[in-house]
């Protein structure tokens, strides 16, 4: 028995829950919240929920204090029919939580950057593979935990499960400055002049890693993760029928035939947010870059000219399809707003168009997108950012029309999203999502499914949910809908809150902070040690039943190797930072 709470605290002016997990026969009847010392200041009714799905976690009853606003050392004591639960301590502060947690993460950046022998190697690098010639590719940041390599998108042989890792880091750091200084709280002054450091340094490592053709390079793959590091760092490739890492595709590898086209990118595996990283740097100044803005603002240009021209031959299916146009949507959005040429602008309401059309609309003001044919889009990483992508688009938009289609489309997406998670038993606000199956067959579930194209690739999801709260966040500033915006705050403030501790195993997923963050044992060794600020990968779904529930903390049984759960993710805290910044606290 036990009552979760946000182990960091809660900002006074947002939304403030609790979770208690206990039995069904306890039977809670009332709490209060109380300051360090003893004074209630706060007293309210739980509200019973129930067990959820296939977990086996408990029952669970949710608590709402969101109108208490005070500051200072609360714990939250429940009476149940079993006795007095109380809370560990956490603290409610203005806008306190927010900048220590952003401040968190961009230290965790800092020291992810690639440098000592790693910087060395990366300043001449050969091709992984028969293509000739060496690239200066250094700076970036470390992809993982247990990866040192680094990349635009590590699952470009995937058609519908492309992640945004490097170039949309060095996106958000700007994007992040921009929405602390539209917040107006100059408490976030230095947190500005450090994002803009950070993103300078993504924004100069992506004009390193410009191709000859007008695109990018994909990745600085390494080899297995103990080896040394003289020699083994290459500009990688990637196969668009196979996969060098993953389950039974590998074994097709050798009978692909590998081109330029394979060490390059496509608009989904990192170009279009490349694009927009590069374009967002040229809008601001920042001193000791290698490059000016006007160069900057060049490269984004010739960048999105050849891949829109170009793209279908960088993808592994030869085709377009949803994330590619939600990452070109955010690219053209950016070029508009460095460039103020209009075509650019027209160009974006053309790509919005595009992801309407992939829109299935259901009763109630409630749609779903689909990535391709049908087929229902749900993300492990990004599942916000098509969201995002309308909702800055509607931003720059000056037909006043398209702009509120635009804001409209966001809002029935979310719509959609607060439905299907609010569909079953949820006291944690954790979102669910609509898929098929590998057997065509529609389901809807919590947590990433175990088989799919990128199969065995499955993770704890945190990024995916921090970018569901920067999409709620980012929709909340400009929805008129009343009841929508309260639906939005707490299913915002709930994302973050199951990051740092609000979850059924009471564990903080930010490293050095909260309590129980979970370690990574990689084959038994402790070699590869989570960084503080940092966020692991987190909670799944049980092995064996997609209706479970799994935080394995320690290698044992069938688990040899915990990365499922334990290791950090540059994605994970990329949104996470973007997700506080658009809180506007």
């Amino acid at each position: 028995m036990e009552v979760l709470v946000n182990h960091l605290g809660y900002d006074a002016g947002g939304r403030k829950t609790a979770v208690y997990q206990g039995k069904r026969e306890d039977q809670p009847v009332h709490f209060c919240v109380r300051r360090e010392g003893g004074k209630t200041v706060f007293e309210g009714v739980p509200a019973e929920c129930g067990e959820v799905a296939q977990w086996n976690t408990g029952y669970y009853w949710t608590l709402d204090f969101s109108d208490w606003k005070g500051e200072g050392v609360f714990c939250i004591c429940l009476e149940t029919s079993s006795g007095t639960v109380v809370s560990e301590s956490f603290e409610i502060r203005q806008s306190l939580v927010t900048m220590r947690l952003i401040n968190a993460a961009c230290y965790y950046f800092k020291a992810q950057r690639s440098s000592g022998e790693w910087l060395h190697e990366d300043r001449s690098l050969s091709f992984d593979g028969e293509r000739a010639g060496r690239v200066d590719a250094h700076g970036g940041w470390y992809d993982a935990t247990g990866d040192y390599g680094i990349h635009l998108s590590h699952l470009s042989h995937g058609s519908v499960h492309n992640p945004q890792q490097a170039s949309f880091s060095a996106y958000t750091f700007f994007k992040a400055a921009e929405e602390l200084t539209a917040s107006g709280n100059e408490q976030y002054t230095m947190l500005k002049r450090r994002m803009l450091d950070e993103g300078s340094f993504g924004a100069d490592f992506l004009m390193r890693l410009r191709a000859p053709s007008g695109g990018f390079f994909r990745s600085i793959s390494r080899a297995n993760a103990l080896a040394h590091v003289r020699g083994n760092r290459k500009i990688g490739f990637e196969y668009h029928a196979s996969s060098s890492q993953f389950s039974e595709k590998a074994a097709t590898a050798d009978e692909e035939v590998v081109n330029d086209t394979n060490y390059e990118v496509s608009l989904r595996s990192g170009g279009g947010t490349a694009i927009a990283a590069l374009a967002a740097a040229s809008r601001h100044y920042y001193p000791g870059t290698d490059y000016t803005r006007d160069e900057y603002l060049l490269a984004a240009k010739d960048a999105w000219h050849y891949l829109y021209e170009n793209n279908e031959q960088y993808t592994n299916d030869g085709a377009w399809n949803l994330i590619d146009e939600y990452c070109s949507l955010l690219a053209l959005t950016e070029l508009f707003r460095a460039s103020e040429e209009y075509e650019y602008l027209m160009e974006a309401g053309a790509m919005a168009e595009r992801i309407y059309k992939r829109m299935v609309m259901e009763e109630d003001q409630k749609a779903y997108l689909t990535v391709r044919d049908g087929e229902p889009y749900y993300h492990a990483a990004d599942e916000g950012l098509p969201v995002m992508a309308l909702i800055e688009y509607a931003a720059v938009e000056m037909d006043e029309e398209k702009s509120n289609n635009a804001i409209k489309m966001a809002e029935m997406l979310m719509r959609h999203m607060l439905f299907v998670s609010a569909s079953a038993n949820n006291p944690f606000g954790y979102p669910r999502f609509l898929y098929k199956d590998e057997k065509g067959i529609e389901r809807i579930q919590f947590f990433f499914p175990h088989h799919t194209a990128v199969e065995p690739w499955w993770q704890g999801e945190n990024a995916r949910i921090a970018s569901l709260s920067a999409a709620a966040r980012a929709l909340l500033a400009v929805t008129r809908d009343t009841e929508l915006k309260g639906a939005l705050e707490l299913f915002a403030d709930q994302q973050i809150n199951w990051i740092m501790g609000l979850n059924p195993f009471d564990s903080c997923m930010m490293e050095g902070y909260g309590r129980n963050n979970i370690q990574y044992f990689f084959n038994d060794r402790y070699d590869f040690m989570n960084c503080p600020g940092g966020i692991c990968n987190g909670i799944t779904s049980a092995e064996d039943n997609e209706e479970g529930i799994a935080f394995i903390r320690e290698p044992g049984g069938s688990v040899k190797d915990n990365w499922r759960w334990a290791e950090q993710w540059i994605p994970h805290v990329t949104w996470f930072i973007l997700a506080e910044a658009y809180k506007r606290i």
